[in-house]
């Protein structure tokens, strides 16, 4: 089972400069909800992050690769 870090899911957002708010209506989940999974209180689904990656122009597959990357070096990259 794939379990995705919210830690680099979090970097990806705050990286992109969007709100969260924007994120969660681009990727079509309830911002309460994004705000749990960003605080490791609720998993995100697979779907979710798909939405999510779209949502901030970040293809699926490079945040799979990257999910095993430290969290800074994902930030400084962008």
């Amino acid at each position: 089972m794939l379990v995705l870090k919210y830690e680099l899911l979090k970097s990806y957002i705050e990286a992109s400069g969007l709100k969260q708010k924007t994120v969660a209506e681009k990727a079509r989940i309830p911002k309460a909800a994004l705000c749990a999974i960003l605080q490791g209180n609720r998993r995100c689904e697979v779907g979710e992050y798909a939405r999510i990656c779209e949502a901030l122009g970040v293809p699926l597959g490079e945040f799979l690769k990257s999910a095993k990357t430290d969290v800074k070096e994902v930030v400084r990259d962008g």
